[in-house]
């Protein structure tokens, strides 16, 4: 980020200066007083079980000279400069869409029920391949994380690639002014966080906030095979809409795909361009993804041969879709969420890979937020594992209606945590398994990997 001065700030904010230094600047802004470096303004964030404004001494200990505060009678480091604001994440936000708008470069912003965080790595991988790309890191996605990411905004980068997530109604209306996207791109729309939003057509309102600031120029990339998203073709909207997909006509769409233990062969087409791409990991889903990132990449002007090396460059983000060896062992761990589009998506992952090894084990755990659709929602993953995996371990108190719903289709395990899982597992394995590890992020089933460390040498 670019220097922004105690000025520039008071003006951004409509702060009042309580104490310190009007000549300096800042570089950075951090939320996280463990993690203020020279030159960062730390932001105190009020959330529900800690304060931020009880951790400036901190902030001022390791480098922090200057801090936003929204409680007056606080006592500062004497020789801290600070600024009152009347809130502290309006402040924050207000200065993210200043360095936002610093910029005149393409910003897309993505979203959807799945797979939002692999199409989001998966673009950035692909437009790196021509344009400095700044993207989100780990799960900054909601309205704390969102302004982190713009702030890592500098003069170098060309082109942004924003993850936006959301929990509720209004989530990414919260953000999406300070990101206001060129395109903004819906992967689908799923059951996730179905107990809060009740409908599924809620979810879809919530996901279509992402067009709210799109303009005539601006254009929604949607995928035109969900039942949701293709409504938006038909309604009328200010801005342009361009879709993915592999069934009928689309701007992007994959004409035929192979999927095998070596991964995905996708022929695509767009405008008069006939071209065969390759991706290094197997499953329908991942057309979707690729199709995201292929489509932008055309967009943007750049040639097969480059979007093929942004293909091949992909590195899933942690716990998503993390295929790896140990011993004869093969693992998929894609622990870090889970909705049944997701569950489906990964069975099929592990009944493509595991015909190379001699059983199939699928650990599955509960889907998390879901509410009165649960024990259906697990029931039908119970029974789509049935032919896709040879060892049931269900795992959670709804990891039973798996369990359940898989019934006799092959060896079936019951267990309520990640560490019974494990020991469950480290009992059965043998060389030449492959295992897949799916469960929602607050089930911690990436523990289950310590035990196949051990059992599998």
């Amino acid at each position: 980020m670019e220097s922004i001065s105690i000025d520039e700030i008071l003006h951004i904010t409509q702060g009042e200066l309580l104490q310190g230094n009007q000549s300096l600047a800042i570089t950075n802004v951090a939320i996280d007083s463990r993690k203020i470096k020279n030159n960062d303004l730390y932001v105190p964030i009020i959330g529900e079980t800690n304060n931020g404004h009880d951790y400036i001494t901190q902030a001022y200990s390791n480098g922090g000279r200057v801090c936003l505060t929204e409680e007056r009678n606080r006592s500062f480091p004497a020789e801290m400069t600070v600024i009152y604001v009347a809130s502290t994440l309006a402040a924050m936000k207000a200065l993210a869409g200043f360095n936002r708008h610093r910029y005149n470069i393409p910003v897309i912003a993505i979203t959807g029920s799945s797979g939002k965080t692999t199409t989001k790595d998966l673009v950035a991988s692909v437009l790196s391949q021509k344009y400095h790309t700044l993207k989100t890191e780990g799960n900054l996605n909601n309205e704390y994380g969102i302004p982190q990411t713009l702030f890592n905004l500098g003069p170098d980068h060309q082109i942004a690639v924003i993850e936006m997530g959301m929990d509720h109604l209004g989530d990414i209306s919260k953000s999406i002014q300070l990101v206001e996207p060129d395109i903004s791109v819906i992967t689908n729309v799923g059951l996730s966080h179905i107990e809060r939003l009740k409908t599924q057509e809620n979810i879809y309102l919530a996901k279509k906030e992402i067009l709210q600031t799109l303009s005539s120029e601006g254009i929604a990339y949607v995928n035109g095979d969900d039942e949701f998203l293709k409504r938006i073709t038909a309604e009328k909207k200010p801005y342009q809409v361009k879709t993915f997909g592999l069934q009928g006509a689309h701007t992007v769409t994959a004409r035929n795909y192979t999927s095998s233990q070596t991964g995905l062969e996708i022929q695509v087409e767009w405008e008069r361009r006939n071209e065969v791409f390759t991706f290094n990991y197997p499953g329908s889903h991942n057309v979707y993804n690729c199709l995201v990132a292929i489509g932008l990449g055309y967009f943007y002007e750049m040639t097969q041969p480059e979007i093929q090396k942004g293909l091949d460059a992909f590195v899933p983000s942690s716990n998503r879709m993390d295929i790896f060896t140990i011993g004869a062992i093969k693992v998929i761990n894609d622990s870090y969420n889970a909705n049944p589009d997701a569950m489906r998506a990964t069975l099929d992952v592990l009944a493509t890979l595991g015909r190379d090894y001699k059983r199939k084990i699928a650990i599955l755990g509960d889907m998390l937020e879901m509410g009165e659709y649960g024990p259906a929602a697990h029931l039908e993953v119970g029974r789509y594992a049935r032919d896709k995996a040879d060892i049931l371990i269900g795992v959670g108190e709804l990891g039973r209606s798996i369990c359940q719903g898989y019934e006799n289709a092959g060896t079936v395990y019951q267990v309520t945590d990640a560490l019974a899982a494990g020991a469950c597992l480290k009992e059965i394995i043998q060389p030449a398994d492959i295992i897949l590890i799916k469960a929602s992020r607050g089930m911690g089933l990436e523990r289950v990997i310590d035990f196949i460390k051990e059992g599998g040498q």
